[in-house]
């Protein structure tokens, strides 16, 4: 998902190293972050000195859309045609604005606010905390958002391995995801 920032702790294990140990590969990546070769964002890994960019009219559009992303998604057909854009520029510079970790793609072209997404996984936290798993009705009710919408945030969160799903509950994976001490 050339979208995302980098898989987190778990969902490299299991794609790199899925038949060693648990703790010796948590181990290793933690050693390779510490050591330089591995960097690390809101518990994001990703290769040092990665770092995507907008062109000069990509910024500039950029800073003419930026402000329209409330609290609400946007899907990328209505955002260029809210911003007279076409739509195809618009889609490219949403998937860059992600790479840099300014929005999300929570299913393939709607977008949120990264610091929404960030909201959503502290929520998910709490609700696991409390009842120790997330459902979707309990999620929809808490953002006050419809169902449909609830589905897609929590299927994003199982899709990157912040979550995993389990008939209908969402069970916390990798709480170091979305954690900015990380």
């Amino acid at each position: 998902h050339s979208e995302e920032p980098g898989p987190g702790r778990e969902r490299l294990r299991r794609m790199a190293l899925p038949s060693e140990p648990e703790p010796l590969v948590l181990a290793l990546i933690e050693r390779m972050r510490r050591d330089g070769q591995l960097a690390s964002r809101e518990g994001w890994l990703h290769l040092p000195g990665h770092k995507a960019g907008f062109s000069q009219a990509q910024q500039a559009l950029w800073e003419k859309i930026q402000g329209l992303f409330g609290d609400e998604p946007w899907w990328v057909r209505d955002l260029a045609r809210e911003a007279g854009e076409e739509e195809q520029a618009m889609r490219q510079l949403l998937r860059l604005a992600a790479q840099q970790g300014f929005i999300t793609a929570i299913v393939k072209d709607r977008y949120y606010r990264h610091d929404r997404i960030v909201a959503f996984a502290d929520l998910i936290r709490a609700l696991d905390r409390e009842k120790g798993a997330t459902v979707a009705a309990d999620f929809r009710d808490s953002l006050n958002v419809g169902r449909k919408l609830a589905i897609q945030i929590l299927e994003y969160f199982d899709r990157i391995g912040f979550t995993r799903r389990r008939g209908n509950e969402h069970l916390l994976r990798d709480s170091a995801l979305f954690n900015s001490a990380l």
